[in-house]
């Protein structure tokens, strides 16, 4: 008796608090993920939140260094990673994706260099120490372009090694980039870098696919109801028109 009134309490504890689901983000990407007074903001974690609502899971989330996501995911210490991540060949070898939840057809990566350098295009830096965030897609774009990657644990201190000219150049993505134009005085754009298949999307571990598969159709429904591109508008207001252009219910 005691063990069915366990069992009973359990049941009811659920269906009262719902689903859990523990999330793992990066908080120095904006507008993707960043901190604001203390607070989780930006255009991941409200998707996610958006995702959760639409599943009936309550997202319990932990911010970490970029390196760190993957490798939790896997030691089950999170069910799922949002952070701007791109699905490349290597991460896919330990991991599962969901399908892309960047909506848009392409994506522009800045190339910054200090104010003073006479770097003007992006294959000047060949050879040269180019600063990125470790473990993303960018580390890749520099090892393209024939550059030394320069590995950070975050942006902000990346970008502060260019200012002081301890690198030759920092490859970013747009919006991110755009920010620290704005409040950096001492960097410039000289260039671009065209990324044709943007692939942020979310990780999990390879057993869970029924996750992978319920994200994708929540991610399918949420677009449909709208709800997808008012978290678009607000973070992303200059993506809007190429989201419109290639998506089917616009």
């Amino acid at each position: 008796m005691k063990k069915y009134l366990l069992a009973l309490l359990m049941l009811i504890s659920t269906i009262a608090f719902g689903k859990k689901l523990y999330v793992g983000t990066n908080a120095e990407f904006v507008p993707y993920e960043y901190l604001e007074n203390g607070q989780l903001k930006g255009f991941d974690i409200e998707l996610m939140e958006a995702l959760g609502a639409e599943l009936g899971y309550e997202i319990v989330w932990t911010n970490m260094g970029f390196d760190g996501l993957l490798p939790a995911l896997q030691m089950k210490k999170i069910d799922a990673v949002i952070a701007g991540m791109s699905s490349t060949p290597e991460r896919e070898k330990a991991v599962s994706f969901s399908t892309p939840y960047m909506l848009i057809d392409s994506s522009d990566h800045l190339v910054l260099v200090n104010k003073n350098s006479l770097y003007n295009k992006k294959e000047d830096l060949k050879g040269k120490h180019i600063g990125v965030q470790i473990g993303t897609i960018q580390e890749q774009f520099a090892k393209d372009l024939g550059g030394i990657p320069k590995l950070y644990d975050g942006w902000t201190n990346a970008i502060m090694d260019l200012e002081h000219n301890k690198i030759d150049a920092v490859i970013i993505a747009d919006v991110t980039g755009e920010k620290y134009l704005q409040s950096v005085k001492n960097i410039k754009k000289i260039d671009i870098v065209v990324d044709t298949n943007p692939g942020a999307a979310i990780a999990v571990r390879k057993a869970d696919k029924q996750l992978v598969e319920n994200l994708n159709k929540a991610l399918e429904s949420i677009d449909e109801k709208g709800i997808y591109i008012q978290i678009l508008e607000k973070y992303f207001p200059e993506k809007v028109k190429q989201y419109k252009k290639i998506n089917k219910n616009f």
